[in-house]
């Protein structure tokens, strides 16, 4: 008897269990229906969308690649025009360049031409030539020959310009080629300037060519020596010469110093 009751209890709990099953499984059968049916629903709307939305989506695209092919050429355009204008600008450069490079050339020629012509102040290396009359030439028959004359300056200035000098002054007055050395009387005039001695001729220039010029055996100094002048010599690394005062044109029937005789 109790084995019958426990026979009915197993079959029941089976029945229940089937039971359960058979609910689950409806269930999920629901469940994927309504999922099967919502993906269906979704990818029909997606595909159901209007035509007008589609174009204006794809019109979008389009107008975009558009945009983007003509700020490509655009950029493309400016790459160009910064290279041509750096191309430019280097040659303006260039050309700035040699024109500045002439101007300083010019510059530098003008500034030399101006210190040949004595037009400006100008220092350097040299020499100092000093000339005094001689100190018996008061013992002298004849006065004149003890005493510096014009002549006397001027082949002293001849030699230091054959022997390469840049610049000259006598007393402080600048040579050019419009100079005139000249004796009035007893006077030495120098750019119509009245000179005492003893007369100082300074001049700019290799200072060992200009004493080499000077002391050679039989030269002009050795000459004025013979008259007993008072003669001195010296080499300096600064020398210092004014600009040339006055006119500058050489006036008629005047020669340059250098070549007065």
């Amino acid at each position: 008897m109790h084995r019958t009751n426990s026979s009915r209890q197993t079959v029941k709990n089976s029945l229940r269990v089937r039971k359960i099953h058979v609910y689950l499984t409806l269930v999920l059968l629901v469940f994927g229906f309504i999922v099967a049916y919502s993906v269906q629903l979704t990818m029909s709307g997606a595909s159901n969308l209007p035509s007008s939305t589609k174009d204006n989506e794809w019109e979008k695209k389009v107008r975009l690649n558009e945009k983007l092919i003509n700020e490509k050429e655009t950029n493309e355009n400016l790459e160009k025009r910064l290279a041509k204008l750096r191309m430019e600008v280097t040659a303006k450069e260039k050309e700035l360049s040699e024109r500045q490079t002439v101007s300083k050339q010019m510059l530098s020629r003008l500034e030399e031409l101006r210190m040949r012509a004595g037009l400006i102040p100008v220092t350097g290396p040299g020499v100092a030539v000093t000339l005094d009359d001689s100190k018996s030439a008061h013992t002298f028959d004849n006065v004149a020959e003890g005493i510096v004359h014009d002549q006397n300056i001027r082949d002293v200035v001849n030699e230091l310009f054959s022997a390469g000098a840049e610049g000259i002054s006598v007393n402080g007055q600048r040579l050019i080629g419009g100079s005139s050395i000249r004796c009035v009387g007893p006077t030495v005039i120098v750019n119509d300037t009245k000179l005492a001695p003893p007369f100082v001729i300074e001049a700019i220039g290799d200072k060992d060519t200009l004493v080499s010029a000077l002391r050679m055996p039989g030269g002009v100094i050795d000459i004025l020596k013979q008259r007993t002048l008072e003669i001195s010599i010296n080499s300096s690394d600064k020398i210092e010469l004014p600009a040339h005062v006055g006119e500058t044109q050489t006036k008629a029937g005047v020669k340059p110093p250098v070549n007065q005789g």
